[in-house]
């Protein structure tokens, strides 16, 4: 590799399979690289990917990989210390946790900007923080933190059906619906690579399920009657983004449909937004653009409120949906998106330019501190 690196230096953060797949050319283009790599090369920056391993703090260097245009192939090499990271680590375990967070603690004492100032959400954190808002705090599902049975028959109080969600939880893997029954016991369903459903009797017996799937840390959160299509449950996700001038701009806001009976519209198919409510609903094209003025009003004040409360973020992709009154209501925010509903349902510009502005925010990011 040459010592002549365009800076700034992008450092992202991946868990280690996915980097030595890379550099073994397997081809584990895992949250899309390879588009990555692309953007890197326009917005005339060098990106490296690494894992927790490839740190050496006593050396200041990098033992990740940066991708060879010419050579169309990803090459392992020795890089210094990245001058903005860009963190998509996920990890599993309470040792891969520690070691990414010295990784993240570490980079952070020497000064490395960050493209989000935080990893990860707390739902139950982010919900606090929002339900502070005037103007937010009404699109806002009745929500509390699940600890013990008896919050569980708080929230049956106010609605037959209720979701269980792990506080830390991506992907929608820790996510329990449940619904009382009306002949008594409760009937509950989570979508893990599959659709999985049982019934307990009592709250006590749905509360062990909630800690077996979702964890320590789960919220109770009263069930939205969201918009269906044949058994499909709808929702969106703002993919938001800070461009190479540091200003804030909605990329794209695709509708997402479950797969039919799964209770969350993660891991289905996606869908134009005009495209949809015009053709899909019959909205006309009046109504169409009053519910997306309202609706990237909702994005802007949250990403406000969040940005407020922890500093700047490059990217948040929040999830709402619509009931079948028309109402928004907000669900949760993503520092992670995998944009694969963007990727679906987006068109090609779209799709790069979504890739590019990480790049470019970070070259934004760099230019300002070399600046003071």
């Amino acid at each position: 590799m040459t010592s002549a690196f365009k800076r700034p230096i992008v450092g992202l953060f991946l868990d280690k399979v996915i980097v030595e797949n890379l550099k073994n050319q397997r081809g584990a283009f895992f949250f899309r690289v390879d588009l990555l790599a692309e953007a890197a090369e326009t917005a005339g920056v060098t990106l490296v990917v690494f894992s927790p391993g490839d740190v050496n703090f006593a050396t200041g260097r990098l033992g990740g990989a940066c991708y060879n245009h010419r050579a169309r192939r990803w090459e392992a090499g020795s890089f210094p210390l990245p001058d903005v990271l860009y963190d998509r680590f996920v990890g599993s375990g309470p040792e891969q946790t520690y070691r990414a967070g010295a990784i993240r603690s570490g980079l952070q004492k020497r000064g490395v900007q960050k493209i989000n100032a935080r990893h990860y959400f707390d739902k139950w954190e982010v919900y606090q923080l929002l339900s502070r808002n005037k103007k937010i705090e009404p699109h806002l599902p009745p929500t509390v933190l699940l600890q013990s049975a008896g919050d569980l028959e708080t929230m049956f109080a106010g609605s037959k059906a209720i979701f269980l969600k792990a506080a830390a939880g991506r992907r929608g893997k820790q996510v329990i619906n449940a619904t009382r029954l009306p002949e008594g016991g409760y009937f509950y369903r989570y979508f893990n690579e599959k659709l999985f459903s049982g019934q307990v009797q009592t709250l006590a017996g749905l509360y062990l399920i909630a800690r077996s799937i979702a964890g320590k840390k789960v919220i109770a959160q009263q069930a939205v009657d969201l918009l269906k299509i044949n058994q499909r449950v709808v929702d969106l996700r703002g993919e938001m983004q800070r461009n190479g001038k540091g200003e804030l701009v909605i990329v794209d806001i695709p509708v997402r449909l479950g797969s039919a009976y799964s209770p969350i519209a993660t891991h289905g198919s996606s869908d134009q937004f005009a495209k949809f409510f015009h053709r899909r609903l019959g909205y006309t094209p009046e109504k169409v653009a009053a519910l997306r003025q309202a609706i990237e009003e909702l994005l802007v004040a949250v990403y406000g409120c969040i940005e407020r409360a922890y500093g700047p973020f490059g990217e948040i992709a929040i999830d709402f949906g619509l009931d079948n009154g028309g109402k928004i209501w907000f669900f949760e925010c993503n520092a992670k998106s995998m944009k694969v509903s963007l990727c679906q349902s987006a068109g090609a510009k779209t799709v790069k330019q979504a890739f590019l502005n990480p790049m470019l925010y970070a070259k934004y990011l760099y230019s300002r501190k070399s600046m003071i």
